[in-house]
């Protein structure tokens, strides 16, 4: 939530803290010098909300390392697409490489019937020239998804372009049963009515993900992380123990790699088109639908400062990090 002023709500600094060290949350997985993270135990001056106004808020949350995590809301009935949904994004828009994720549950759409809404950890570029001159829109995106008809599956993409007005895109994606450790999808896309394009050297490694027993994205809080580098992407979840599990190590060639300073969000919202692997689940939700963040990893910075020349916009506005709501019900 932004106040009228745009400026911050429940002020503490610094905004991203280091996190406590917890013995079932090994966070070995990179030196923790080069995290910030975010615990969400109160408003956060480094992440500002886009959509969906007064639906993401800090509640208390069983299963949260230290009781609480923000709380993103997508209220019933709601109209397709993200910009209908609610969306967080950090107030520094162009970060580089480094590592990026949350400790999370997504969307749970128990006793609803099949709705379609997918939960969002992802980097997105606000450049949309075309830098690597293909003749297309740039898109550059680096995506974890969750379906909520199928939660025991991960969805990750590396987007390069997507020109809206031909609906032509150039994206990479896999999709990874974590409950089964099987592969479903790996598959580069140049167009939504052909084939996938035969994979190039790189692009579907590891062959298989070690299973995770009764793994559920939407009733379990788990870690979820893409370390961005640029000639590599490499994307993991943790496990019950918090031990980190490879899900696909991405070293294809470099022009499918995303390379633009980029915002960092999360999402929740309704796709009525967007069906998971286990059959159709795409109807509208009819009843309130949320996911829930217990922490959020950027790379350490600046978190709160736009880059030279840059400003933060909110609703046609500039804005002082408008932050993130504190205690909710």
């Amino acid at each position: 939530m932004v106040s009228a002023a745009g400026a911050s709500l429940g002020r503490r600094a610094p905004g991203l803290r280091a996190p406590r060290p917890r013995a079932t949350d090994r966070r070995a997985i990179v030196r923790p010098a080069a995290w910030s993270v975010e615990n969400w135990t109160a408003a956060s001056p480094s992440f500002r909300q886009t959509t969906g106004l007064n639906q993401a808020v800090v509640v208390s949350a069983p299963g949260a390392y230290d009781g609480k995590a923000l709380r993103l809301q997508l209220n019933a009935r709601p109209d397709p697409g993200p910009r209908q949904g609610v969306t967080i994004a950090s107030t520094n828009p162009a970060y580089r490489y480094g590592t990026y994720g949350s400790r999370m549950k997504s969307a749970d759409c128990r006793g609803q019937d099949r709705p379609g809404v997918v939960t969002g950890t992802f980097l997105y570029s606000m450049d949309h020239s075309d830098a690597n001159r293909n003749g297309l829109t740039d898109n550059d995106e680096i995506d974890f998804e969750f379906l909520c008809g199928q939660p025991d599956v991960v969805w990750m993409t590396l987007w390069t372009d997507y020109d809206e007005l031909r609906d032509i895109p150039r994206k990479i994606s896999r999709v990874v049963n974590l409950r089964t450790g099987k592969v479903l999808y790996n598959c580069y896309l140049v167009s939504w009515a052909k084939p996938c394009e035969p994979l190039l050297t790189g692009e579907n490694s590891p062959a298989a993900v070690t299973p995770v027993a009764g793994f559920n994205s939407a009733t379990q809080f788990h870690t979820y992380t893409f370390n961005w580098q640029p000639n590599r992407v490499t994307f993991y979840a943790s496990d019950h123990a918090g031990n980190r599990i490879l899900l696909w190590d991405y070293r294809g060639p470099k022009v499918r790699i995303p390379q633009k300073p980029a915002t960092f969000m999360q999402n929740v919202w309704h796709t009525p088109t967007w069906d998971p692997f286990n059959g159709p689940s795409h109807q509208q939700p009819t009843t309130t639908t949320s996911a829930y963040l217990d922490s959020t990893i950027v790379p350490r910075s600046d978190s709160c400062a736009a880059p030279p020349g840059a400003a933060l916009v909110r609703d046609g506005r500039d804005g002082q990090c408008p932050a993130i709501t504190g205690e909710g019900h």
